[in-house]
This record gives structure tokens, sequence and C-alpha cells, in this order.
């Protein structure tokens, strides 16, 4: 296994627990200095973002998956 496959695997697996924090807990970045940064939190209803986190969160772990797939079809 070389480096670019551990790379890819490591990199799959902290896009999964990035996928599953937003899934869990969608409102997580919705206070203190986010709120004054973020484009989302300041565009979207608090519905609408909740949403749009969650569909990020399924994006990242799929994207996560894929990684780790392509690391070991290599």
């Amino acid at each position: 296994m070389t480096d670019s496959h551990r790379i890819m695997i490591v990199g799959g697996f902290v896009l999964i627990g990035f996928g599953l924090l937003y899934l869990r807990q969608p409102a997580l970045y919705r206070r203190g200095i986010w709120m004054k940064t973020s484009l989302a939190i300041r565009l979207l209803s608090e519905r609408a973002y909740i949403r749009y986190i969650k569909g990020l969160g399924i994006i990242f772990i799929l994207l996560g998956i894929g990684l780790i797939v392509g690391a070991f079809l290599q």
C-alpha cells in the first residue's frame, strides 16, 4: 500500500466523519462567529439551512466512501 492510498483512505474517513457530524448536529455552526461569516447561515432560513447542511453531510459521506473504494481498487 503506497502513501497515496493511505492518504485517500484517511481522507475518506475524515469526510465520512464530517458527514456524520453534519447529519447528527446540523445546527452546530449556527452560533458565534459563524453567524457573521457564513453566507449560507445569513441567506437561508433555519429550516433551509438545516436541509442544506444535511445534504452536504450526505455528499461528504458519499465522497468519503468513493475515496476509500477508489484507494482499494487502484
